[in-house]
């Protein structure tokens, strides 16, 4: 027992030479990963979890971080020459985590950026870009949501449960297949997380567990977010782990999806981040564009924000702060802001569709 945890601990330090080394060779990952061995493990983890009806993913984390606490305690219980021999226990246990998580998801950190598989020219956009690109997101948001209220002081709702939101991710998915194949879903199914309390004091509202590739939604979250929100973590299933390019996936699939509250839901979040990087550069044009937004949009966007102000608490920014160091290990060099980075894959595929 004892050589075998030494074994598989030194074989965590190689594991992690071999990720570095992949890193440098994306093209590499690309091809043979992302686009070789990936979309089959893909396919066989949904199709062992897909069809019950909780979470699985959720299970497996809530053993491993008792796990851990308890491997945390037990260290700290053991004579200090019983040090060593815990070390290479955690360092064993950890090491088959990293070959799976790896194995099962983690290497499309290091594919291709999407823009170069997709033909885009990523561009460096000024204020005036960023003003012509809000306006078109703004005239489609106005649209969609007339289309879904007939009267511009109305907040969008729905009749639809949680569940049946997340099974008609699927439908933008079909659709966006069509214009680009590279999107194709196959075995599709979104779950709400069991965790989804927890998720909402973290600030979260979904993620998905490289483990056994489910894809989770937070059941907190409001009924117009969800469907962006359940778009963006199927990009994480079919393998796009950047959280930019799935942002911008997602807001692909949204928006082709046939429903139009999907729409709604795709078009207000991309309008969102690009006010966003508007307010940093001209307050006053921010405010321009957000007063012309329908006074039922705005209804919406406000609920949403007083619907997380709930969860407010003095931990969220130590949570957010672990999530941030977790994506630069992981090739994101911009951590936690890499969300808001989809701006740029908007103006490049604007750009690329003129």
């Amino acid at each position: 027992m004892k050589k075998r945890n030494q074994i598989l601990s030194l074989l965590l330090i190689v594991q992690i030479a071999i990720v570095t080394v992949l890193s440098k060779f994306p093209d590499f990952v690309e091809k043979y990963y992302s686009n070789g061995i990936y979309p089959y493990i893909s396919s066989f983890l949904r199709t062992v979890f897909g069809w019950i009806p909780f979470s699985i993913g959720d299970v497996l984390l809530f053993i491993v971080l008792l796990w851990l606490i308890r491997s945390i305690w037990r260290f700290f219980k053991q004579k200090p020459k019983n040090y060593i021999n815990m070390m290479f226990s955690i360092g064993a246990k950890l090491s088959v985590l990293y070959f799976c998580f790896n194995l099962f998801w983690g290497l499309n950190y290091h594919r291709d950026p999407l823009q170069k598989s997709m033909g885009m020219k990523m561009p460096t956009y000024n204020i005036d870009a960023l003003s012509i690109l809000s306006e078109k997101l703004l005239i489609k948001t106005q649209e969609i949501h007339f289309k879904l209220t007939r009267n511009d002081t109305i907040p969008v709702k729905t009749i639809l449960s949680q569940q049946e939101l997340l099974d008609r991710t699927v439908i933008g998915y079909n659709e966006l297949s069509k214009i680009h194949p590279q999107f194709k879903y196959s075995q599709p199914k979104v779950k709400k997380s069991l965790f989804s309390l927890p998720m909402s004091f973290m600030g979260f509202g979904g993620y998905l567990n490289p483990l056994t590739g489910e894809s989770q939604v937070n059941y907190n979250l409001l009924p117009f977010t969800m469907p962006s929100t359940a778009s963006h973590e199927v990009a994480h299933q079919i393998g796009y782990a950047n959280e930019s390019e799935a942002n911008f996936i997602g807001y692909l699939a949204a928006i082709n999806n046939t429903d139009s509250l999907f729409q709604y839901s795709g078009y207000v979040m991309a309008l969102r981040y690009c006010l966003n990087e508007i307010y940093r550069s001209d307050k006053d044009l921010f405010h321009e564009i957000n007063n012309r937004l329908p006074i039922g949009v705005r209804k919406n966007i406000e609920a949403n924000r007083t619907n997380w102000k709930k969860y407010d608490n003095p931990l969220e920014p130590y949570f957010k702060r672990i999530y941030d160091l977790f994506l630069k290990a992981n090739n994101q060099k911009h951590g936690i802001k890499s969300y808001g980075r989809m701006v740029s894959l908007l103006m490049a595929y604007e750009n690329a569709k003129e």
